[in-house]
């Protein structure tokens, strides 16, 4: 390789429902795998007279842990961006 040849690199990451990673994204994709489960206990309030369709989404683990600073969204646009809020 030449001294002034541009080089790329090139890196992916990302996390999905039951999939932290694009390799367990991959895998749910190539096997049909549905991510859809019921609300994780805790992550809203547990109101048994919510419809059944609305007590079942895509979860991530751990999305308490996001750092919104680290992306530069601020503490108000955090809450109104987080659909568990509202």
């Amino acid at each position: 390789m030449e001294p002034d040849e541009a080089i790329a690199v090139v890196g992916m990451s990302c996390r999905f429902p039951q999939a932290p990673d694009p390799e367990a994204f991959w895998r749910l994709l190539s096997e049909g795998v549905s991510a859809i489960s019921e609300v994780p206990a805790g992550r809203w309030t547990d109101d048994a007279s919510m419809p059944p369709a609305i007590r079942h989404g895509g979860f991530i683990d751990d999305v308490d842990r996001f750092d919104a600073a680290f992306f530069g969204i601020s503490p108000r646009e955090a809450v109104t961006m987080d659909p568990s809020s509202g």
